[in-house]
């Protein structure tokens, strides 16, 4: 009877296809896991830019703080400001547009508080009905 035995080479290579598998495995696993932790990181940004856009969206008036019941995320900070669109920001169309309110953008920014990064921004364009609001003010 003959038995069958596998010669030290064979071992070798096989043991060399077998670490090469689990190498190129592994650096899968590590990479799908950090951009799983990336996405999250992302997703939670724009969590928190979300909120407090809602927030200001339905302040309606020049943006200050914002209260720690609707952003009770430690170690971040939102800063909120109005600034005016330029002409060439507004598609033409929209331009001198009879009875047309101005626009205006609210610009929310995410910083990190311990050393002020700017950690991602939301812009959104609005109508601004506080100038309407002066404008007939003026008139009467």
């Amino acid at each position: 009877m003959r038995r069958i035995c596998f010669t030290l080479i064979e071992v070798v290579v096989a043991l060399a296809i077998l670490g090469l598998s689990l190498t190129g495995l592994l650096t899968l696993l590590t990479s799908s896991q950090r951009r799983i932790a990336n996405s999250y990181e992302k997703w939670e940004r724009m969590h928190m830019l979300a909120q407090a856009a809602e927030y200001f969206m339905l302040l309606n008036e020049e943006p200050g703080g914002i209260p720690e019941a609707f952003f009770p995320y430690q170690g971040y900070r939102i800063v909120a400001s109005y600034e005016d669109l330029e002409d060439e920001q507004v598609p033409e169309e929209y331009c001198d547009l009879v009875s047309q309110l101005p626009l205006t953008c609210l610009v929310i920014k995410l910083e990190r508080e311990r050393d002020g990064e700017l950690l991602d921004q939301l812009i959104i364009d609005r109508i601004s009905y506080e100038s309407a609001i002066g404008d007939e003010d003026e008139e009467e």
